[in-house]
């Protein structure tokens, strides 16, 4: 009995729970009834809301609608008496239209009434419009009945206003007769807006129906939200007075696990146990977590070795120092000393942006004081240390540099944020953690980097920096395959300088060098970024097109033809121009063999040199003299 009691009290007071915990399930508890508290005015204020939306929408615009067709009826049963009394017949002409215009406006304004719909006022005696309102169609089929019936009588209002026209134009006027008619239109006029009128007043009650809601809302919501206050009001104290004799528990348990601890040595492999979610369970988690970041150092360098790219060690050095080490910013660069530049290569998306130091260290590296001296920067001790620093000039950061082969090959750069409001002791904790994670990569950067150039070395011409034919024997399947799964077409273009013998007999190899690196940079700027270019042979060309239109290889084989008969290779003393020929075949269009593809595209610049030179012929059948190559 006594052990269920203390489960019961464990639970109430939130023993087993961490501080934090503790008050915020506390803190939950207040505002839950805060909420309740809150709801019930919520719903009240919900509730005469909606009505009062009722309101507004429906019953204002009716009763505005009613009011307009009352006074529209009398203008209109004033005018009649005009047409009666006057003899002139500009005077009488003008107040039939008013008759008539105003009991169209009062028929249509009723017809929205049964309908719904807009309700534009146009005064037509004085020419003022008021601003349009809708209307929505009255729902009750009494009310329904008695505005159709006065639609009735408007008509036959209308048809006297035609009558005693009639006999106003007639030669001989009866007295008798109009006074007859006159008095029938006054009958009208009176039923109908006596009809609208208690129709209004019926309408105007739901006024004082909407005042009793609304003051009855309010006494009951007052009601509970007093009941609400008196209990959250209670429960609070209780709660409150549990909480705080309970945390004297745990912080006596973290004080007898701390001198457990200190009393022997730590193994790596050994964890706490965690028994429980209060204080002492957070500081053995804790403690735990620092055992696993120990480990995850030690095994670090073992990982980032089956990497397969620098890319791969990048991404997971970034991943580390954000969210391991808990820097807010990390920027990391690769630098080459042989093209002099560096990229931010962690975050990848921010490549080829200036994002905490000015754009020129990415265009020259050796502006950059941590690639240039190859020693740590920091702001914290030298403020505006380094002149290309963009943030603010209070900003902490530090840049530290990745030694590969004795050279600067990456700089890793920590914002901190406003001196003054960094911890500078803890960024010197994490900066300390982060120089051994990089001293345990740049082994590996070295060796990856060294197998990307040799990889590099070996699918590229050194002369074009094009891709060679052995990249194509390598990657033929994978591009065939693809093309295929895709179901689109592969555009083969097989470029060949025209007279290109001649210009190394005429000017030199060095100036015939000059030439082809011309040559493929030309073709290499009018092809997508995911095409391929490939040096074939001494001066051929290979352009494979992925992915496009049948017939848009030959489009773009003449834009390349163009750009090459265009360009100009400066030499001593001028320039020279050359001209290309390009044989065009598709791939699976023309054959469903790739190698036969680039056969057909090969006898279609043969066919292009034979027919002058200096074009783009697109292969077809009758070209193919031999049954198989």
């Amino acid at each position: 009995m006594k052990d269920i009691a203390k489960k019961i009290i464990n639970i109430l007071t939130f023993t087993d729970l961490p501080i934090r915990n503790k008050f915020i399930l506390f803190s939950s508890g207040a505002l839950f009834w805060l909420i309740i508290i809150a709801a019930i005015g919520l719903v009240s204020l919900f509730e005469i809301n909606n009505k009062s939306k009722h309101m507004v929408d429906v019953i204002v615009p009716q009763e505005r609608t009613v009011n307009i067709v009352i006074r529209k009826l009398r203008g209109a049963n004033i005018s009649m008496h005009n047409i009666v009394i006057h003899h002139d017949k500009d005077f009488i002409n003008a107040n039939y239209r008013r008759v008539k215009g105003t009991l169209s406006d009062s028929r249509s304004y009723l017809d929205a009434l049964l309908k719904g719909g807009q309700i534009a006022d146009h005064v037509r005696a004085t020419g003022q419009i008021h601003k349009p309102f809708s209307v929505l169609p009255v729902k009750d089929d009494a009310d329904r009945k008695h505005i159709a019936d006065v639609i009735q009588k408007i008509k036959e209002i209308e048809d006297i206003a035609e009558r005693i026209l009639q006999i106003k134009q007639s030669p001989s006027v009866t007295r008798l007769k109009l006074e007859e008619e006159i008095f029938q239109c006054d009958i009208l006029t009176r039923d109908a807006v006596t009809a609208l009128s208690d129709y209004a007043i019926s309408v105007g009650k739901e006024w004082a129906k909407f005042s009793n809601m609304i003051k009855t809302r309010l006494v009951i919501s007052i009601l509970l939200m007093g009941v609400a206050f008196l209990i959250a009001f209670m429960l609070s104290g209780v709660f409150g007075l549990l909480i705080s004799r309970a945390l004297a528990k745990p912080i006596k348990a973290i004080i007898t696990q701390i001198k457990a601890l200190s009393a022997g040595e730590i193994d790596l492999t050994k964890k706490l146990d965690v028994t429980s979610k209060d204080e002492l369970g957070q500081l053995s988690t804790e403690f735990n977590k620092l055992m696993d970041t120990i480990e995850h150092v030690t095994s670090f360098k073992k990982v980032i070795e089956e990497d397969e790219s620098t890319e791969d060690i990048y991404m997971r050095l970034g991943k580390i120092f954000i969210d391991d080490l808990g820097f807010d910013n990390c920027v990391i660069y690769e630098a080459s000393s042989s093209k002099n530049n560096m990229k931010i290569v962690y975050p990848p998306e921010a490549e080829g942006i200036e994002l905490h130091c000015k754009r020129d260290i990415q265009l020259d590296c050796e502006l950059c004081r941590v690639k240039r001296t190859g020693h740590m920067v920091s702001s914290a001790d030298y403020p505006n240390i380094c002149k290309y620093y963009t943030e603010g000039v209070n900003d902490i950061h530090y840049c530290i540099p990745i030694m590969i082969g004795g050279n600067v090959g990456g700089v890793v750069q920590f914002v901190c944020g406003k001196r003054g409001v960094c911890d500078i002791d803890d960024i010197k904790k994490k900066i300390s953690r982060a120089k051994q994670y990089i001293a345990d990569a740049q082994p590996v950067l070295e060796a990856k980097r060294l197998m990307k150039t040799l990889k590099e070395s070996a699918f590229k011409d050194a002369l074009t920096g094009l891709y060679n034919r052995r990249f194509l024997e390598e990657s033929f399947e994978n591009i065939v395959a693809g093309v295929l799964r895709r179901g689109t077409t592969l555009g083969l273009l097989m470029c060949d300088l025209d007279f290109f013998k001649q210009t190394n007999d005429v000017y030199g190899h060095d100036v015939g060098d000059m030439v082809l690196r011309e040559a493929a940079s030309n073709i290499r700027k009018n092809v997508r970024t995911s095409d391929l270019v490939i040096r074939f042979g001494g001066e051929e060309f290979l352009v494979l097109l992925i992915d496009t239109k049948p017939g848009d290889s030959f489009v773009v084989a003449e834009k390349i033809r163009e750009r090459i008969e265009e360009s100009k290779v400066k030499i001593a003393g001028g320039f020279i121009q050359k001209t290309i020929s390009i044989g065009v075949s598709e791939f699976p269009t023309d054959t469903q063999n790739f190698w036969e593809a680039i056969k057909f595209a090969d006898v279609a610049l043969y066919k292009a040199k034979e027919r002058g030179r200096n074009k783009v012929l697109k292969f077809t059948i009758d070209m193919w003299a031999e049954d198989k190559y």
